[in-house]
């Protein structure tokens, strides 16, 4: 659930600082501010896909050793996938994007 905070958080950042600070506020501990060009955009949400990613493994691996709580790992696993599915989409978009860009006329 941590994850998901902190991808309110960093969006909430982002949209205050493009918006002049008035938009939504922080729920739990700010996050750092994420970078206001498209790549560092990316590369945050990579960052929180990846850090989703490995929760996911180490909730599992505890399962496994018998150390964890099964709806723990549900959770994990069930955020990891939409985790995916969502990265998967931004890239299909993207590719889908430049594929569009290549294709006008110059």
């Amino acid at each position: 659930m941590t994850t998901i905070n902190n991808a309110i958080n960093a969006y909430s950042s982002l949209a205050k600082a493009v918006s002049g600070g008035d938009g939504m506020e922080a729920r739990d501990t700010p996050a750092p501010v994420p970078g206001t060009d498209f790549a560092a955009v990316l590369k945050d949400a990579a960052k929180v896909a990846v850090g989703t990613m490995k929760e996911a493994e180490t909730q599992s691996a505890a399962a496994i050793a018998g150390k964890a709580d099964i709806r723990d790992v549900v959770a994990a696993v069930t955020n990891a996938e939409m985790t995916l599915e969502t990265v998967v989409t931004v890239r299909d978009k993207v590719i889908n994007a430049y594929n569009e860009i290549m294709r006008m006329p110059i």
